[in-house]
């Protein structure tokens, strides 16, 4: 049974355990993410330069390995059993990162190197199932994926809150343990609690024996684990991987854009032009977990109050756990409106969407600079980190949250999980790009007030290129917009567009 025989009713129960297996290997991933910068630098001894840049290191390659993932799932072992095999790695890497704070450092590595290829199996893989799902349901595909990204911020939001106080009221070992429940939950979801998933996640048609097929995604996997550890004990080196990969993303668009039809190249024009605006959402976007994160450990007072009255304090790495926490609250009055858009026939392209998101982007991190320069060299009022983290919610709802509605629309359906593969790639590319931005907040020990106004200029340098960035984007979705209305102009219809997914 395909998705295309499913009845409303399976294929919603299908989507549900899309989300809940989402939902739990992130709870595990998110924890582990929200103490690792503090965890090297406070448990391990690492300079916040170094720790700047390894944490960039690792996003690169958390988001590089989907590309290996996507096409394993795409030609060798089928989007279920990817995933699978991508929960074990995540759990062996978490119990390596245990193993860290008993023994010594020289486990660590390998460990973020075994969660970096593990996440690259499981993450394009579960958004193709979804996207199989709902292939031949277009109008209702992004209110699908905001949901999705929605699951996966219900797990993270619930192990930013806990994880970081386990590992302040305890210790990393119970922490980084904890962790492990994550993978192991999704885990089970996905080999007991399949029902129709299971004939979505088939094992793919290949030229080559099963047995043959097998041992060829095991080599590529090693040698991924094996590349990634010694990526991360390079900071050059890191920075060569990531254009690397970025360079083999482009030949793959190249190949891509040359042998397609004219009307699959305005699609193509539209993914290659959306996908380097992801680069430059996620050099903001990795400011929360490496910069914010810093500046919340010296220069933020953590507590909320309301007119003098404490209603609750919160640590460096909790924080983070407000970016989740919103977009829990944004999404699904997005998908809804999505859906009221496209019943009326008045739904937003998603390029215009993207240019709404980095208007949001300005807006945070102009919170941010406000905050801070209000706070004149004292601790900045955690009031104006819960606004620019709010702020910053709403755009990756716009723009994070869309991206894989992006590729599901506009890249070709047979290369579906590689193209998955090479949008996290961006994502991660523009992660390490904002972690060299962040390390220059770090890079020299100061005072409280003149690390204060560090920061602040930071901030500011980083709205006015929001900014600037904004209004690009802006003129890139008319043009995108005015492109599109051409084409339709010509007779060729929506149908004929969109088969190329």
């Amino acid at each position: 049974m395909g998705s295309n025989t499913l009845s409303p009713q399976e294929r919603r129960s299908s989507f549900a355990t899309v989300l809940v297996a989402e939902a739990v290997e992130r709870a595990g991933f998110y924890g582990v993410d929200a103490i690792l910068l503090l965890f090297m630098v406070q448990q391990l001894g690492i300079t916040d330069l170094r720790a700047d840049l390894m944490v960039g290191a690792f996003a690169a390659m958390t988001y590089a390995t989907p590309l290996l993932g996507g096409w394993i799932g795409d030609c060798l072992y089928g989007p279920r059993w990817t995933a699978v095999f991508g929960t074990l790695l995540l759990g062996a890497g978490y119990a390596l990162l245990a193993c860290t704070t008993l023994t010594s450092r020289s486990f660590f590595e390998p460990a973020l190197a075994l969660v970096a290829t593990g996440n690259g199996l499981f993450k394009p893989n579960a958004a193709q199932l979804v996207r199989r799902l709902y292939e031949k349901y277009p109008l209702k595909r992004d209110s699908a994926f905001t949901l999705y990204y929605m699951a996966a911020n219900v797990g993270s939001a619930l192990s930013m809150f806990l994880i970081p106080w386990v590992r302040n009221t305890f210790d990393p070992l119970l922490a980084f343990s904890l962790c492990v429940a994550g993978p192991a939950c999704a885990l089970f979801i996905l080999l007991t609690q399949t029902g129709t998933l299971r004939d979505l996640g088939i094992l793919t048609r290949h030229s080559v024996s099963p047995k043959r097929a097998a041992a060829f995604g095991a080599g590529s996997v090693i040698l991924c684990i094996l590349s990634v550890t010694f990526v991360l004990y390079s900071a050059s080196f890191a920075r060569l991987a990531v254009f690397s990969c970025l360079t083999v993303v482009c030949i793959l668009w190249t190949t891509l854009y040359r042998r397609a039809t004219p009307s699959e190249r305005l699609n193509l024009v539209t993914l290659g032009i959306m996908l380097i605006q992801s680069i430059g959402f996620y050099c903001f976007y990795q400011q929360m977990q490496t910069s914010l994160t810093l500046f919340a450990l010296t220069n933020v007072d953590g507590t909320f109050r309301i007119l003098g009255h404490r209603i609750v304090t919160f640590s460096a790495a909790q924080f983070q756990a407000l970016d989740p926490l919103f977009i829990i609250l944004l999404s699904s009055p997005m998908a809804r409106i999505y859906n009221v858009l496209s019943r009326r026939n008045r739904d937003v392209s998603l390029p215009t969407k993207f240019a709404i998101g980095f208007g949001f982007v300005v807006v945070a991190f102009f919170i941010w600079w406000g905050g801070t320069h209000l706070a004149a060299g004292n601790l900045t009022s955690a009031w104006f980190m819960a606004g620019g983290y709010l702020a910053l919610a709403m755009a990756e709802v716009l723009i994070g949250g869309l991206g894989l509605a992006v590729v599901a629309k506009y890249a070709p359906a047979s290369l579906n999980g590689i193209m998955v593969g090479a949008y996290y790639l961006t994502v991660g590319a523009g992660m390490y790009l904002g972690s060299e931005i962040a390390s220059k907040a770090s890079s020299i020990a100061m005072s409280q007030a003149v690390q204060s106004q560090h920061y602040e200029n930071l901030f500011g340098i980083l709205c006015l290129c929001a900014l600037a960035l904004a209004l690009f984007t802006l003129f890139l979705a008319q043009q995108l917009n005015r492109m599109e209305k051409r084409i339709s102009g010509k007779n060729v219809s929506n149908t004929e567009i969109l088969s190329i997914r």
